[in-house]
Order: structure tokens, then sequence, then C-alpha cells
């Protein structure tokens, strides 16, 4: 074994100490190359109340879901309602400018637990639907607005 001096054995410790500080930080240096997740429009296990857009409703009653405030007779069904509003899932994406300029429908989703609303903003353009939600925007595949409000007609949609 190598006999190594006072100065000389100080030398590996500072080394070994400075090895040390760089492998407990080390998750500071690399950068974060995490993919965005997707996310469910409804949070998992989220016990929903009633869904608002514009004065109508869609609202549990019991175990069955009515509408209220719909003059007009529809081609959905309150359950396929929630039932699209529960399997839709948000991929995070850049919103363009123009979607972002554009007025958004509000819509807001009450769950139980919660003292405010889940407050979605949704902007169908070109086939695709966005929405933002807190403070940031997704798409979401697979869904066209008339599917989650099924009372809105083709013009209240663009």
């Amino acid at each position: 074994m190598a006999r190594l001096s006072k100065r000389g054995f100080n030398n590996v410790v500072i080394f070994a100490m400075l090895g040390m500080i760089f492998l407990f930080n080390l998750d500071r240096f690399v950068p974060d190359s995490q993919q965005p997740v997707s996310l469910p429009l409804l949070p998992e296990n989220a016990h929903v109340l009633k869904i608002e857009q514009s004065g109508i409703k869609l609202e549990r009653v019991g175990h069955q879901w009515r509408w209220n405030g719909v003059n007009k007779t529809l081609n959905s069904t309150p359950e396929a309602q929630i039932s699209q509003w529960r399997n839709a899932v948000m991929q995070p994406a850049k919103a363009p400018r123009e979607i972002t300029q554009t007025e958004p429908l509000i819509a807001v989703v009450w769950v139980a637990g919660a003292s405010q609303g889940l407050v979605y903003a949704f902007v169908a353009r070109d086939q695709n639907l966005w929405v933002q939600f807190d403070q940031q925007w997704y798409t979401l595949d697979k869904v066209r607005l008339s599917q989650l409000l099924p009372w809105l007609t083709d013009e209240q949609e663009m």
C-alpha cells in the first residue's frame, strides 16, 4: 500500500468530498428530459357533481344524470356525455397564436370535495380541439366539442 503524506491525504479527502457533492447534486446538473405526459380531462376517481356551460347544466341526480336548461332534443344522452368527459385524454401542446387569441367556450366542472370548480376553456379550430386548463394548453384527441357539450350548435363550436 502506498503511503501518503499529510498533504497528499488532505487532497484525497478534498477530492472525495467534491465527488460526493457532485453525486448528490447530479440531478441539478442534468437537464430534465421528461416528455410531457398526457392527462385525463377529469381527475381520476373524481366524483363529478355538475358540468356547466352558459347556463346549461349536466347534473347528477341520485345515480342518474340530467340536463338542465336544454330547450331542444339532443342526439346524445347525459350518460354518453359524462362518459366522453371521463374518457377524454389531454395531450400537452403549445397553442398557436390564433388559438390563444380566440374567445374560448368556458365550461366549469364541479367535483365533490372541491370548493371551486375546474375551469376548462375550449377552442375548436381546423378539426382540432384545444383546451386550456390550469394556465396550460392541451389538445384533445378523438374528441369533438359536440361530444363534450352536445347542446352546442355547429356555429357555436367554431
